[in-house]
């Protein structure tokens, strides 16, 4: 089952294009990142990810591009819920 976190990683690292700079914004080191992403990619079969040598970067594969059409939506629904939910329970 994808775990939401590496949902989240994935999400950072395609927004900055770079684990590095993903790792600075997610408060995590690199190493974590790579994992996160490593985890995912063993989850859904496939990479997710090739790097650009030449920049520094990476792009999104044809299997990132498809699932990316879905994390961040995914990641709105799971705080739409916590919300509904803190909301439900605060009024108790």
């Amino acid at each position: 089952m994808i775990e939401l976190q590496h949902l989240e990683t994935f999400c950072v690292v395609t927004d900055t294009n770079n684990f590095t700079r993903a790792a600075a914004r997610l408060g995590c080191s690199q190493s974590t990142v790579t994992m996160h992403i490593r985890a995912l990619e063993r989850e859904l079969g496939a990479p997710l990810f090739v790097r650009d040598r030449s920049s520094k970067t990476v792009v999104l594969t044809e299997v990132g591009r498809r699932i990316s059409r879905y994390a961040g939506r995914v990641l709105a629904l799971v705080k739409e819920a916590e919300t509904a939910v803190r909301g439900v329970a605060s009024r108790k």
